[in-house]
């Protein structure tokens, strides 16, 4: 039987929405779709922040019209060149899109699911208009989320997506997890400013979690792809103890790319404490060089999902 549903609360982060449902629960706040906390059975699934605090580093965040950078915010596009605000200013990229700090509409919700819409309209650096639905439904398997984007205007939008959970198994640390993630190949990058560069094997590098193994001191700041699917012809990222108790991240063909983060921060509070699992729909500098960018055309829709849930030994 399904207990009555508690009203939206106002926070710093928007409207915040608890859902619960099969063991797990979640709480989602307005601004930026941003899932601020999923668990199962009381236990972190995602690295969870105070919703009535600044978001730290996009934890959670739906990131659209484009995930990642776009190198010096400068791209072309039908032969216009364009020109982005930069939101990484010390890096001088336009970072995660424009929807991350925009107050979604909540269109309806229930015990176990969410749906939130925002309009992304025409402004400096990205002249196209967009309609971005996204929804969290809580199933047996975990937290599934949905986004889908519609093109308003009357020319081809470019268009890219991706999330920014940071996914967390038992314990303090990335060091004593163990990741394991089917990507055979992964994109380089330079510098401080993480310039992407080409896309090289993981055999034989530091970078392959092809076979479960501990992060430890491990540096990941970096896009994978060639990925494999396993199970139900889904991509799938798995963090957990040496219990085998964690998370999984899974997806399909939708996102042939996956950033993975070791959160190294310098405030202690975040370094480490979390693994970002983000997966993508095209890679660092897309928008530069076209790789995987989506031609949206007018009146045209474009849908994907993924889900987060929990794994332990039975």
């Amino acid at each position: 039987m399904k207990t009555k549903q508690r009203p939206a609360l106002p926070t710093a982060n928007g409207q915040l929405i608890n859902l619960e449902a099969h063991g797990y629960s979640a709480q989602i706040a307005s601004v930026g779709a941003t899932v601020v906390s999923l668990e199962y059975l009381q236990r972190p699934l995602v690295r969870t922040f105070d919703p009535q605090q600044l978001r730290p580093v996009y934890s959670g965040a739906i990131l659209a019209p484009w995930p990642n950078r776009v190198i010096d915010g400068r791209y072309r596009w039908s032969g216009t060149e364009l020109q982005l605000p930069l939101s990484e200013v010390a890096r001088r990229h336009a970072l995660h899109g424009l929807v991350f700090s925009s107050d979604f509409s909540i269109l309806s919700q229930s015990d176990d699911r969410v749906e939130l819409q925002v309009l992304v309209p025409k402004q400096e650096g990205y002249p196209f208009a967009l309609l971005l639905n996204v929804s969290y439904q809580l199933e047996a398997t975990g937290l599934r989320s949905t986004i889908n984007a519609r093109n308003l205007g009357t020319e081809h939008a470019p268009y890219g997506f991706g999330s920014h959970c940071y996914l967390v198994a038992p314990g303090r640390s990335v060091d004593g997890w163990l990741l394991e993630m089917p990507a055979d190949r992964v994109q380089q990058v330079s510098g401080e400013r993480l310039l992407p560069q080409e896309v090289v094997a993981v055999e034989g590098t530091e970078l392959d979690f092809r076979k479960p193994r501990r992060i430890a001191q491990t540096f990941v700041d970096h896009a994978f792809t060639g990925l494999r699917m396993q199970e139900g012809e889904q991509f799938r990222v798995q963090l957990t103890d040496a219990d085998g108790v964690g998370s999984y991240l899974s997806w399909d063909e939708k996102c042939p790319w996956v950033q993975v983060h070791t959160a190294d921060q310098a405030d202690p509070q975040l370094h480490r404490t979390g693994l970002a699992v983000e997966p993508m729909s095209c890679p660092p500098g897309a928008f530069n060089d076209g790789t995987d960018v989506i031609s949206l055309a007018p009146g045209a829709s474009h849908h994907a999902s993924w889900i987060i849930g929990a794994l332990q030994p039975a």
